[in-house]
């Protein structure tokens, strides 16, 4: 057992904030989905009469009409609700005291012009892809500054835009499902700028996807580089489709957010990860952060720099109906930019980097 190591008590107000802020977020995704059910759940019983049970109706039905909103590219996408109109969740003060709690950067390589649309395929997914969701999912980092006219569109699994309460988050701050057709349909979005979509200045969509997903959470633990995409080849096949370009994108520091125990393939404990993951489609990732009074044991991550590194855009044209050579030959090019991506920027962001390597599996 390891022996605590106790923080400070004269911790200044706004790092106990910032603090509160990670725990915040570690609980809404760790616990919000149940939450969220158990609130639709007993929502007429805690307030109990007539209107509560007609609100949940209004509720449900609301879903149902808008069930197709994730598959459709999120919120933003549509004539009626505008992208405007998130701002102020992508905003808020709480997003930004998770920003500095870490703190997170993020740093171009090159200009990407407006007038066409992207995929990021981001690395590692970490735990909880919480560089994904600081960069491209909220204003913190400057995102639409440093690409103006691109539109981020962060993508997680369609069954979360399901749950009650909690798929209006996701929405409002920009996400849309993984699923093929909802990214095709969002890199297949017009580049007008006089078009009702881009009223709001935005001309294209970066669609990020975090390639590696739920089973490459269970190789995160610090300097483990170990990344699933050798078999990993459907975003280049839609990239190829719709013509958009394939953005290589890594996401230094998120491996160092938490501990996990050994876990290597045939072993019970990923075992058991494994059956949870193909069950549910979530790889349940025994972590180990930090506490709010110790810092050897929580739910909260490390306070370690993150730093998201875009790369160049690769560009192969449009091809309706791609062979297996075609995605083949895009997704061999992807590997490699990718591990140059890697070679360049691990001297500037990575501990002891000489014995760090880049493993595709």
């Amino acid at each position: 057992m390891r022996k605590i190591e106790w923080a400070p008590l004269n911790v200044p107000l706004r790092r106990r904030l910032e603090t509160l802020s990670a725990c915040g977020w570690m609980c809404l995704f760790l616990f919000g989905e149940l939450w969220m059910l158990q609130l639709n759940h007993s929502f007429s019983q805690i307030f109990g009469g007539l209107y509560a049970r007609t609100f949940c109706l209004i509720y449900g039905i609301f879903i149902y009409i808008d069930r197709k909103a994730g598959v459709n590219g999120g919120r933003g996408q549509g004539l009626v609700i505008r992208l405007s109109s998130l701002k102020w969740f992508r905003n808020l003060y709480c997003w930004k005291l998770l920003q500095s709690y870490f703190p997170a950067k993020l740093h171009k390589t090159v200009d990407l012009p407006a007038d066409r649309n992207y995929i990021f395929a981001a690395f590692p997914h970490g735990v909880l892809s919480t560089s994904t969701f600081l960069n491209y999912a909220t204003d913190t980092t400057g995102f639409y500054r440093l690409f103006p006219g691109i539109r981020s569109k962060p993508c997680t699994l369609n069954f979360h835009f399901v749950i009650p309460f909690f798929r209006e988050i996701l929405l409002n701050w920009g996400l849309g499902s993984c699923a093929s057709a909802s990214v095709k349909h969002m890199l297949t979005a017009s580049n007008n700028p006089n078009h009702p979509v881009n009223r709001d200045g935005f001309t294209s969509n970066a669609v990020v996807l975090v390639v590696g997903g739920a089973a490459e959470s269970l190789h995160c633990r610090p300097n483990n580089f170990q990344l699933v995409l050798k078999k990993r080849k459907g975003f280049c096949k839609i990239a190829l489709e719709t013509g958009a370009s394939i953005v290589p994108v890594l996401h230094f520091g998120e491996l160092d957010l938490f501990d996990q125990p050994p876990n290597p393939p045939g072993s019970p404990l990923r075992n058991f990860q494994e059956w949870i993951k193909n069950t549910t489609g979530i790889a349940p990732a025994a972590f180990r952060g930090v506490g709010f009074l110790q810092n050897t044991y929580g739910i909260i991550p490390r306070p370690k720099p993150l730093n998201a590194v875009i790369g160049r855009p690769i560009e192969m044209g449009k091809i309706e109906k791609p062979t297996q050579a075609d995605v083949d030959k895009l997704h061999e090019r992807f590997c490699k930019e990718l591990t140059e991506l890697f070679e360049e920027n691990k001297p500037k962001y990575v501990e002891k980097y000489k014995n760090v390597k880049l493993v595709l599996e």
